[in-house]
């Protein structure tokens, strides 16, 4: 069996002694280690020689050592710290690709945790990374963001050895290797649809989920908190993700409004972009969400809330937002390559006006259907069905035109052969 490699990439002028002791723990339960130094060498002489040493990572960076002193003196840490991950960040990509790369490690405080996961976020989905940080136990999205790392508490500063940081250096080793040891992912091979989906609908999602199964189908549900809906648009253009059902496509309204699951401007866009199967709901649009009152800005304070939680504030959007939303999302499906329809939900877009009466606002969700369809390209089809997005008839409709949709595709592809 060939032997594995775990990747380590660190400042080792600052922490070498820790770095150390990582690197011959896994190099003692027989895996390859491949060293990354990503520090300047202004701060300390190395104690053991990197495989890939800081000029070559400036150099992968399309810099050098002069631009890094030169950086240093005036003390620009952050631009230093841009150079040695871009440089880092390309040679683990040519690791990875070359198959050299099965894991990957690393240590830090605030700036060496954005450096690692920056490194990390550039690697594919599967591939192990683990993040041992002094700032793993504070707001850990700006340096997980939709990846899979692990990042794990230091306890104590990262700053010599003693019987804490031995502890968590040996647990986070431990953890890669793990990883690492459990062997290559299994993909089943089944095409793989993707779901967006917040908790109010989750029965509508897993009624679809089980038909999709039904028909061989693999599916995977996305939080559409605004993380989960930026992760699937990535697994998108990674090509995971080959159909879409975009139930909860509430990110956008988030992020027209500034509401807590803001998933960015490009958010309902990857699909299209790939050419791939597209189905768009228009659950929980009626709504966005802030974490507290006092985040609500004052153009809305004359909106009705409903508390769903200590931190979560539901707003229901009235008809000059709807309007806005549906603008927004016809002008992104304009743009779509591939086979694009749109399903709505007559009767109620979310479990909100179903449980609290101010919810219920029959002006505005008229407005978000009229406009869309108003907006929309002729050829992109629209499905209204006279039912709540929760009712089974509504889901059974999605499946439907899930089928349909994927057939267009498939015979737009058989053509195109």
């Amino acid at each position: 069996m060939e032997q594995k490699s775990i990747v380590i990439v660190g400042t080792f002028d600052t922490k070498g002694q820790e770095y150390l002791f990582v690197r011959n723990l896994i190099s003692r339960n027989k895996y390859k280690v491949i060293t990354i130094d990503v520090g300047t060498g202004a701060r300390g002489e190395l104690v053991f020689p990197p495989d890939y040493p800081r000029e070559e990572v400036v150099k992968a960076a399309d810099s050098s050592m002069e631009e890094i002193l030169s950086l240093g003196e005036g003390g620009q840490e952050v631009r230093i710290m841009e150079i040695m991950a871009r440089g880092a960040t390309k040679i683990c990509q040519r690791l990875h690709q070359s198959g050299r790369l099965n894991g990957i490690i690393s240590l830090g405080g605030t700036m060496g945790t954005n450096l690692g996961t920056t490194v990390m976020r550039s690697l594919p989905f599967g591939v192990p990374k683990v993040m041992l940080s002094t700032v793993a136990s504070a707001d850990t999205r700006p340096f997980v963001s939709t990846s899979d790392i692990v990042m794990i508490p230091s306890i104590a500063d990262i700053a010599g050895l003693n019987q804490i940081t031995e502890t968590m250096l040996t647990r986070a080793a431990g953890a890669v290797m793990g990883m690492v040891g459990t062997g290559e992912l299994k993909v089943s091979g089944r095409p793989l649809i993707g779901i967006t989906n917040i908790g109010g609908t989750i029965k509508c999602a897993t009624h679809v989920k089980k038909r999709l199964e039904e028909k061989g189908y693999e599916v995977v549900i996305f939080h559409a908190n605004g993380i989960g809906g930026r992760a699937m648009e990535e697994l998108i253009e990674q090509g995971v993700i080959k159909v879409v059902f975009d139930l909860s496509p509430n990110e956008v309204v988030d992020h027209l409004y500034g509401g807590w699951g803001d998933a960015g401007s490009t958010r309902l866009e990857a699909a299209g972009r790939k050419g791939i199967p597209k189905l768009i709901g228009l659950a929980n649009t009626d709504h966005l969400v802030y974490p507290s009152r006092d985040k609500i800005p004052e153009r809305f304070r004359n909106h009705h809330v409903h508390p769903h939680g200590p931190s979560i504030f539901s707003l229901r959007t009235k008809k000059r937002e709807m309007e806005e939303v549906a603008e927004v999302i016809a002008e992104k499906l304009n743009r779509a390559s591939g086979p694009t329809a749109v399903i709505l939900p007559l009767k109620g877009l979310s479990f909100l006006d179903l449980v609290d009466e101010g919810f219920v606002d029959q002006e505005a969700n008229f407005a978000l259907f009229e406009t869309l369809k108003r907006n929309l390209k002729p050829e992109i089809e629209v499905r209204e069905v006279n039912a709540h997005v929760n009712d089974d008839l509504f889901a059974e409709e999605a499946v439907k035109m899930l089928y349909k949709l994927i057939l267009e595709d498939k015979r737009r592809k058989g053509k195109s052969k």
